[in-house]
């Protein structure tokens, strides 16, 4: 029986980490696995009384909060866990997470648990014999997965249960403090950070005694380790960021950012016993590793382990006097970001502007660059999307339907919370335009800001909601499938499909699905690229690409082949409609391609069942499938399909694309020579170019080595301090708080951003060749065309490269007018 424990109780003497084994990083994970089927099972907890019903097992979500599905929608369950039941009972509003009664310093709600700081320990009761019995000892909340019955006691329970979970997290706190907390070294600015070690906070709450194990026996420093074993002692090396080794508590919060969030995979553990620490790569310095300096593991430490040097400030756009830059208390004081690491907040300030609207004000136009998203703090929005001009072809898929969009508007109040997330996540252009309705007030939100707050279980469900029914509104006003229905179903459709539509998203390289697989679903695609290949005789004879707006599967979907072209269009319309009547049901076909995401994609699914009882329903859609499907068949439209190199090189996605005609061309070089001119000393304290004459080869053509304004920015992805946006002509624009990372030019797949040393800003670093000594060292920025018009000072654009060529041999295009020139030459 456990100490404390109430007479009469039996206590479990299973162990229950005999349900557990040990992976190679020596933590405990589970044997037995959840199932699907555990979805629909629900379990019964209570936590200090409080009774909290969850599911047995939720699916596997990445660290963005996105549910993993893959190519058929299917998820991969894991168990709900006693943590997981905390927050549904006590976090109902963003801001709520501090009520939790289980302290954390491993664990964070975006990670995967791995149960290695134990301040979450918790006392559990289950059920023995028919008798209520007390586990032998406290097990972990973020890890231990719920099981119906159990009562759990945290170190909030009055009770002598919570008094041994009090008791055991101040003794863990005590003892960790009396090594790890301390101030961070200089220059990172230690007392602003000091507030907020979580540590130091756990030993507040809990109402540690920081002196208890300072004697000398428990104080002395740790044996000094092998060269390339064992843990390091301050690591200064890092332009950006600073490691005090001797400030880690091991919490492997920094190692899972690394790996599991955003896959870079250079930290990990090094070491054994008192010399055990963290290490990059194979434990070499921070700043001699292959860190990108991303700043997810700064930002995920608990401690001063790891910090920053405040070497770049952002330089913010004002709008007139009624707008301000936020301060770190400020944002703290709002319950949406007292949940946010505040390290982040203190190593991004001026990324979060506060601005006072009035009613009429225009916060954004349709077509601007998406940079941010706009919380609502007061007052209402109403975002109108514009009627566009009549639809162009979208390349040789779209060969019917000329239409015009229709307006669409929606209202947005404070309730909804948030506006433009859309285009601030995918950094495409605004899709809609949005004005003030009322006086308010609003918040403006960069990229990497709206990405931590999307990482809270408590925000990332309402934010969810809104955008998938915004989504759906706008997927359906985007496809020529669903434009300028008749008024009788245009509400009709959007109705029946709300509740029964849903999303796919799909990393680059993975397959939606394969050819000659069963047509079933049929897909919108809302944003990105698909490869779409044709396979004869084992080989691709033809290969493609589509963008949004356009509908994939509908061919496999409805059976067709070529041998339906000769029929006529209204016989087939009367009987497709004649067989659905009868049988809601139709023999499916089979896949014509093979259909693989070129980037980052996101696709709105209807599944067989809903897609034929929409097509038996809403006859005007029903007509634009058979067409769309017969023209596809009867043109052969892969016949005249983008040449594979067009597709290979991502021509496809060019908006920008620096042509070189080499029949004109006599390599003079004058481009380059003006793009240099142009640019001067401005951004590097250097002359720099932006581009190289050099490139791959396209018909008669050089693509040029510049910035093709890609229609899906990959090198925005991930920008740890957001010095990289849109500009004005939906170029890429590299601002000057850039700390040359270099994680845009490793995400460009063209090579088309220069990382190059900046003369205006030298810091000391130490120096290799002279332990003990500095030099100063010109820390790297990122350079790429921004189409000489960074500022938007031009109604249009007028690159330099382009308008001092003597030969008129180099030209701006986009990735179809390239292709129509070289189509037209053969």
């Amino acid at each position: 029986m456990i100490a404390n424990s109430p007479e009469g109780l039996f206590v479990r003497d299973d162990d229950d980490e005999g349900l557990f084994s040990r992976n190679f990083n020596g933590q405990l994970v589970r044997v037995d696995s959840p199932t699907s089927g555990d979805y629909d099972k629900e379990v019964t907890v209570q936590i200090d009384g409080q009774p909290v019903t969850v599911p047995l097992a939720v699916p596997l979500a990445d660290a963005s909060g996105n549910i993993i599905q893959d190519k058929e929608g299917k998820t991969t369950p894991r168990y709900t866990t006693i943590y997981d039941a905390a927050l549904k009972l006590y976090v109902k509003t963003p801001g709520d997470e501090a009520k939790i009664p289980i302290p954390v310093l491993c664990h964070q709600p975006h990670m995967q648990p791995v149960a290695v700081c134990r301040l979450c320990v918790v006392q559990i009761y289950g059920e023995k014999r028919g008798k209520r019995a007390a586990e032998r000892k406290l097990l972990p909340a973020c890890q231990h997965p719920v099981k119906p019955g159990m009562e759990v006691f945290t170190m909030n329970d009055p009770g002598r249960d919570g008094d041994r979970v009090r008791q055991t997290v101040k003794t863990l706190t005590e003892l960790l403090s009396a090594d790890h907390l301390k101030l961070a070294p200089a220059p990172a600015p230690a007392k602003e950070l000091h507030r907020f070690n979580e540590l130091g906070q756990a030993a507040e709450r809990c109402g540690a005694i920081l002196d208890r194990f300072q004697s000398e026996s428990f104080s002395q420093p740790a044996p000094a380790s092998e060269p390339l074993r064992g843990r390091r002692n301050l690591d200064t090396t890092s332009p950006v960021f600073l490691v005090d080794h001797s400030a880690c508590i091991l919490c492997d919060r920094c190692v899972r950012a690394c790996t599991d969030v955003k896959e870079n995979n250079i930290i990990g553990r090094t070491g054994k016993g008192a010399t055990a620490g963290i290490g990059f790569d194979l434990n070499a310095f921070m700043g001699q590793s292959g860190c990108v300096q991303c700043g997810e593991c700064m930002v995920s430490c608990p401690t001063s382990a790891i910090t920053f040097k405040p070497i770049a400030k952002l330089k913010t756009p004002r709008f007139g006097r009624s707008s301000k830059v936020l301060t770190i208390d400020e944002l703290r004081a709002d319950p949406l970001f007292s949940a946010v690491p505040p390290k982040f907040l203190l190593w991004q300030q001026g990324l979060v502007l506060r601005r006072k609207i009035r009613a009429g004000d225009i916060l954004c136009h349709q077509g601007d660059p998406g940079n941010t998203a706009f919380l609502i703090k007061s007052g209402n929005l109403q975002a109108v999307v514009a009627k566009s001009a009549p639809l162009q072809k979208q390349g040789v898929f779209a060969k019917v339907l000329q239409a015009v969009t229709p307006s669409l508007r929606f209202t947005v109040t404070p309730e909804q919370m948030i506006i433009g997330e859309m285009a601030c996540l995918t950094g495409s252009p605004r899709n809609a335009e949005i004005l003030a309705l009322t006086k308010g007030e609003v918040w403006e939100i960069r990229r990497n800001v709206l990405d931590r707050l999307m990482r809270l279980p408590s925000l990332r469900e309402r934010l969810d909601s809104e955008y998938r029914r915004r989504s759906l509104d706008l997927a359906l006003n985007s496809s020529y499938l669903f434009r300028r229905l008749p008024k009788t179903e245009e509400r009709e459709v959007a109705d029946f499909i709300r509740e029964r539509i849903d999303f796919v998203r799909l990393k680059s390289g993975q397959t939606l699905f394969r050819q000659n697989d069963p047509g079933d679903d049929i897909y919108i695609i809302r944003f990105g690229h698909v490869r779409v290949a044709v396979g004869r005789f084992d080989n691709e004879a033809k290969v493609t690409s589509i963008g949004a707006g356009n509908i994939i599967g509908e061919i496999g979907l409805l059976g067709f082949t070529v041998g339906d072209t000769s029929r006529d269009l209204n016989e087939i319309d009367r009987k497709l409609k004649s067989a659905l009547d009868e049988a809601n049901d139709i023999p499916g076909g089979f896949r014509s391609a093979t259909c693989t995401a070129l980037d980052n994609l996101e696709l709105a699914r209807l599944n067989r069942e809903h897609a034929l009882e929409m097509i038996r329903r809403f006859p005007t859609v029903r007509r634009r499938i058979i067409e769309r499907s017969l023209g596809l068949l009867k043109t052969d439209a892969l016949s005249d399909s983008y040449p594979e190199e067009f597709v290979e090189q991502g021509l496809y996605e060019g908006q920008s694309i620096l042509v070189i005609d080499m029949d004109c061309c006599t390599g003079c070089d004058e481009c380059t020579k003006g793009c240099v001119q142009n640019h001067g000393t401005h951004s590097h304290g250097a002359p720099i170019t932006r581009m190289l004459r050099d490139g791959a080869r396209f018909g008669d053509y050089t693509i040029g080595t510049a910035c093709r304004s890609c229609t899906v920015p990959h090198c925005m992805s991930g920008c740890p301090v957001d010095s990289i946006h849109r500009g004005k002509h939906l170029q890429i624009v590299i601002e000057d708080h850039c700390i040359g990372c270099g994680l845009c030019a490793n995400n460009c797949p063209y090579g088309s951003i220069f990382m190059i040393p900046n003369e205006k800003r030298r810091v000391k670093m130490p120096d290799p060749q002279r332990p003990g000594r500095q030099r100063k060292v010109s820390l790297p920025k990122a350079a790429a065309c921004d189409l000489c018009d960074s500022e938007g000072h031009h109604s249009s654009p007028d690159p330099a490269c382009v308008r001092v060529c003597p030969h008129d041999a180099a030209h701006r295009m986009t990735g179809e007018e390239l292709l129509r020139k070289v189509l037209g030459k053969k």
